[in-house]
């Protein structure tokens, strides 16, 4: 009775700790989740939130631009303080300039504004309807920064469950969490973008994936189809992206982990498969723009300038560019990256089948830059390889636990007999 309270306590004790770092962040986050960079992705969603809410047309145009325009004359005060010859006169000043100037200059709406480049959001909707309830309770810059919060929470404590899955001691995956929530993936997950809640889709389907590989086949099933379908609502093209890293991942340990060829394993080698197909097609269906039309935005500037006639060409040799001079423009993110190699390394040796999932997970990091090697967007692109500090790092410190092995039939015997 003793032991059974002790673990009792000891398991509140670690759900209790989990809230804690979740409230510590959240409280962080909330010091200056109104000083947020104006972002033209924030306006778009912004908009759609006030559409979903009943607003007109012209009037969630009107309230989205003053919102990005705060956040410009923000960002214009921020600017001036953080300057030697700045003060409080001097912030005032330069926020009501900069605000008035950028009312100005979109009074109609913030461009480009074309019915290609608004396609790419509208096909985004489920940020918008997760931040429509917030923002008519406690108004719109708060509900669109509470949904992205509350996805980034749920993203670490997912983090956790994974780690705990994985065989992770308590301290180590608190630790995971923690990792989450100060990297990257915290960072750009409480901003006012789709990030945080697509980052929380794929760490919900890679649950459901390992779920599966270990054959606990409804968990798995749920999970990783709740995973998928939430995803595809958020950001279909990461999506996408998810569903076929994973059933990649699957075939890679059906191939090379002979312990892992179960029904579980092919079972979600074909879930997977099936879902990057079924995304593929649903997404066509309903008109959504492909990786043709994400490569023609790139290239024609929000396409404002004419089409280019060969998007993939130009594609590859800006990657070769971009990933060859990666060593001199980012030295320290170079130095990161090969520290998460030798992590990946690591964690395969220790579990292979969890490592392969999770480097799987992270890869999409990867290609989303490898897909948009801007140079300006690839911090917040990349985030998602930072999972494998996360869900890596803890579990290497934690001991391994070997099996206990069963007693010898003969040593059993001459036990008995003595």
């Amino acid at each position: 009775m003793a032991f059974s309270n002790f673990k009792s306590d000891l398991r509140k004790r670690f759900i209790a700790g989990a809230m804690l770092v979740a409230a510590l962040f959240t409280l962080i986050q909330a010091v200056d989740y109104r000083q947020n960079v104006p972002s033209n992705d924030t306006y778009q969603y912004a908009k759609q939130t006030l559409r979903i809410l009943g607003d007109s047309q012209d009037k969630a145009i009107h309230d989205a631009v003053v919102m990005y325009c705060q956040d410009s004359g923000n960002a214009a005060a921020t600017a001036s303080t953080l300057n030697y010859a700045g003060g409080s006169s001097s912030s005032s000043t330069s926020y009501s300039s900069a605000y008035n100037a950028c009312l100005s200059t979109y009074r109609n709406g913030l461009t480009p504004n074309s019915a290609r480049y608004l396609a790419i959001f509208t096909s985004r909707p489920g940020y918008p309807l997760l931040a429509a309830p917030f923002a008519a309770l406690f108004g719109l810059r708060f509900g669109l920064w509470f949904a992205a919060m509350l996805c980034t929470i749920i993203g670490g404590l997912l983090v956790i469950v994974l780690l705990r899955t994985a065989g992770a001691a308590r301290m180590a995956a608190l630790g995971g969490q923690v990792l989450f929530l100060a990297a990257p993936t915290g960072y750009w997950g409480s901003r006012m973008l789709t990030d945080g809640p697509s980052l929380a889709t794929t760490l919900l389907a890679l649950l459901g994936a390992l779920s599966l590989a270990k054959g606990r086949t409804r968990a798995g099933l749920w999970a990783l189809g709740a995973g998928l379908v939430t995803g595809f609502v958020v950001r279909y093209s990461s999506e996408q992206i998810a569903a076929l890293v994973l059933a990649v991942a699957a075939l890679i340990c059906l191939r090379w982990v002979p312990s892992s060829r179960t029904r579980g394993m092919k079972l979600l080698a074909a879930v997977a498969g099936g879902g990057f197909i079924v995304s593929e097609i649903a997404s066509t269906a309903l008109g959504w723009p492909g990786l043709s039309a994400s490569l023609q935005d790139t290239f024609t500037k929000h396409f404002i300038r004419p089409d280019v006639s060969d998007p993939v060409g130009r594609l590859v040799k800006l990657d070769l560019h971009y990933w060859g001079y990666y060593p001199v423009s980012e030295p320290t993110a170079l130095l990161l990256l090969v520290g998460l190699i030798a992590i990946a390394v690591a964690l395969v040796r220790r579990d292979a089948v969890y490592g392969i999932f999770v480097i799987a997970v992270a890869a999409t990091g990867l290609a989303a830059v490898i897909a948009h090697p801007i140079s300006s967007q690839a911090d917040r692109l990349m985030s998602p390889v930072w999972v494998l500090l996360a869900l890596g790092l803890p579990l290497l410190f934690t001991a391994r636990r070997d099996p206990v092995p069963e007693p010898h039939k003969e040593t059993a015997f001459a036990s008995e007999a003595a």
